[in-house]
């Protein structure tokens, strides 16, 4: 009867140390970050976004964590990916769920699969990719509003992206042209803690998702984007020639007030009436672009009182946690890098202004004192 009863607890001593290894694994699971990719491919970057698939299954080898991806690809149907380790050619990665022909850049689309994508993450926190073409916050073709993506000729325009883009995200990332501007980033600041993108173009190369993946789930989320920001810039600064061309900004949401509030007393205490533009460093460099950025710390530097602009640069110093840019893009020099962009208005865009006065930084920094309509 003793012997019975030790073994029972035993037993009861063995199940209560399992049952506590089970939660410490459930805990671990709940609080494991998962990453969202949407990818709008619908167009002629279906070929990167494959080697995007491919290098995120080899990124995934040893590495414990959940990837699910939505690809729209040119000549595929649109699919939910759960990204799985591979590293051969080919996609081998579980497809959980597949639709019928949709426009990847109608906002409707796009946030029913971004609310499918979240349930699959359930409560564990997430951070969002989104990689496709994008311009900013500026217009295509004058008709057309376009921030991101490009399917069939269809685009969504920033205020949409406001829309369907869920709150509470971890990191918002854009592997997408020209996407650290004020007026953009600015418009999303609470969608997620932290925001990466970069003010210039992004090679259609892509982000180096074998490198990154395991730092995009950092439990240390500042370190972890630092770090990923860090492997896309060294990935590129070691290339030759035109590749060697990247610009990259990891930015600390909860500064964006102050930085607005700042700017917005600047500009109240000495108003604009002669806006400097010819010698700012651009920061778009293909000449087929429509995201005119300039620095915005060259743009305050040159337009702005020494004072004013000290207190500025403060705020963006709280602002942005990490910045790195390549000495030239596409052979053209960066000599001033604050990493950001910002809108600075000429007589040829005034069709635009009443648009670009719509912008939640256009009313709260104050631009729209200079940018007339």
């Amino acid at each position: 009867m003793v012997f019975r009863l030790f073994v029972v607890l035993c037993m009861l001593f063995v199940i209560s140390l399992t049952s506590c290894n089970d939660k410490k694994d459930i805990v671990n699971e709940q609080d494991s970050r998962v990453v969202l990719v949407y990818i709008g491919a619908n167009n002629n970057l279906v070929s990167d976004a494959y080697n995007s698939l491919n290098a995120m299954e080899e990124g995934m080898v040893g590495l414990d964590a959940d990837v699910y991806v939505y690809a729209a690809l040119a000549g595929a149907t649109p699919k939910i990916y759960k990204i799985v380790a591979d590293q051969s050619p080919e996609i081998k990665s579980t497809v959980v769920k597949s639709y019928g022909d949709q426009d990847s850049a109608n906002p409707m689309v796009m946030k029913q699969i971004l609310l499918t994508m979240k349930e699959y993450a359930g409560g564990r926190p997430s951070g969002l990719v989104l990689w496709s073409h994008a311009t900013n916050w500026l217009p295509n073709v004058g008709v057309k509003l376009m921030s991101f993506n490009e399917d069939r000729g269809n685009k969504t325009e920033l205020r949409d992206l406001e829309t369907v883009i869920p709150s509470g995200l971890d990191f918002l990332m854009f592997d997408a042209c020209s996407m650290a501007s004020v007026e953009v980033l600015y418009q999303l600041r609470d969608k997620a803690k932290y925001t990466i993108a970069s003010p210039a173009e992004v090679l259609s190369t892509s982000m180096p998702y074998d490198l990154v993946l395991k730092h995009l789930v950092d439990p240390d989320l500042e370190r972890g984007l630092k770090s990923t920001a860090s492997a896309y810039f060294n990935f590129y600064n070691q290339l030759m020639g035109l590749y060697q061309s990247a610009t990259i900004s990891v930015v600390n949401n909860a500064y964006w007030s102050d930085l607005a509030n700042n700017v917005h007393i600047a500009l109240t205490k000495s108003p604009l009436t002669t806006i400097y533009r010819d010698n700012l460093q651009r920061l778009d460099f293909d000449d087929k672009s429509l995201s005119a950025g300039f620095d915005f710390l060259d743009f305050v530097n040159q337009n702005m009182l020494p004072a004013d602009g000290e207190t500025i640069r403060s705020s963006v110093s709280k602002l942005i946690v990490y910045k790195a840019n390549t000495r030239t893009f596409l052979s053209r020099p960066i000599l001033k890098f604050s990493g950001l962009s910002c809108y600075v208005p000429n007589d040829l865009n005034k069709w635009i202004h009443p648009y670009y006065n719509t912008l939640q930084w256009a009313k709260d920094s104050g631009f729209n004192s200079f940018v007339r309509e």
